[in-house]
C-alpha cells in the first residue's frame, strides 16, 4: 500500500502539550503553568500542616525530641 510522506518541518499532534507546533493547545501555556503552581503550593501547604500534626501526635506519645525531625525513635 502507498504511504504518503509527512511534509518536513509537520509536527504530529501531541495531547496535553499545548504551546507545541500542533500541539493545539494554543496560548494557554501560562494559565496552565500558573494553575501547576498554585496546585503545588496547595500541597506544600497540605504537608506542611500534616508534618505539624504528626510532631504534636508524637510529642503527646513521647517519640521524637520536639524539633520536628520526628525521625528520633
Amino acid at each position: 500500500m502507498y504511504q504518503r510522506q509527512q511534509p518536513e518541518g509537520y509536527y504530529f499532534p501531541i495531547p496535553g502539550f499545548p504551546g507545541f507546533p500542533g500541539g493545539g493547545g494554543g496560548g494557554n501555556v501560562d494559565q496552565r503553568l500558573d494553575r501547576l503552581e498554585r496546585q503545588i503550593q496547595r500541597i506544600n501547604n497540605r504537608l506542611d500542616r500534616l508534618d505539624r500534626r504528626v510532631d504534636r501526635i508524637e510529642r503527646r506519645l513521647g517519640y521524637g525530641t520536639g524539633y520536628g525531625d520526628g525521625y528520633n525513635y
